[in-house]
């Protein structure tokens, strides 16, 4: 099972990506927000960790990622990555969420 985040892992990313930003740019100004990518904007699971509930009845912007796909060596025991999947997520910026 994987770790529990905590709150300073939920606020850190190791890729970003410009397309997020420019379709999360939008979709703030669409709200009348000024929510930032990477700042603002996190998934579900990073709210929580950062001790913040998303508001009932609210929707999450889809977003498509790359998630990699590893397997282990049987020389050497360690995990190498042979490709990548597609994986969709929701994110939800600070707009609609509330402190717990």
């Amino acid at each position: 099972m994987a770790e529990k985040m905590t709150a300073e892992n939920a606020r850190t990313f190791e890729h970003q990506s410009r397309v997020h930003e420019m379709i999360l740019a939008n979709a703030a100004a669409e709200r009348g927000c000024t929510c930032e990518a990477y700042k603002d904007w996190f998934t579900y699971n990073r709210w929580q960790a950062q001790g913040f509930q998303v508001q009932k009845g609210e929707h999450g912007i889809k977003l498509t990622t790359y998630v990699p796909i590893t397997k282990t060596d049987k020389e050497t025991g360690e995990r190498v990555v042979v490709g990548k999947r597609p994986r969709t997520t929701s994110v939800f910026c600070r707009c609609q969420v509330k402190k717990i």
